[in-house]
């Protein structure tokens, strides 16, 4: 799970579909994996990209990066 999905912006169908699009899944891979219609998808991807201020599949990933760099960043150094 990433730390983009881990947080309350996005609907448990969003999350899931924000997982897909970071494993890189393509529309059409996302609707079959999830059972539902490819237009859906792009109806949550669009949601997904208003809540997180991003405006592709490319501005999330980078997000994703970001939010995971921000919190290696975060913890405490090994002694």
């Amino acid at each position: 799970m990433s730390l983009l999905t881990q947080t309350n912006l996005l609907s448990k169908r969003e999350k899931q579909i924000a997982e897909k699009i970071l494993e890189g899944l393509p529309n059409k891979r996302i609707a079959s994996a999830l059972f539902i219609s490819e237009r859906t998808v792009k109806f949550h991807c669009h949601n997904i990209y208003r809540k997180t201020g991003v405006r592709s599949r490319h501005g999330l990933i980078a997000l994703h990066y970001r939010m995971l760099q921000e919190a290696l960043l975060q913890l405490p150094e090994a002694a």
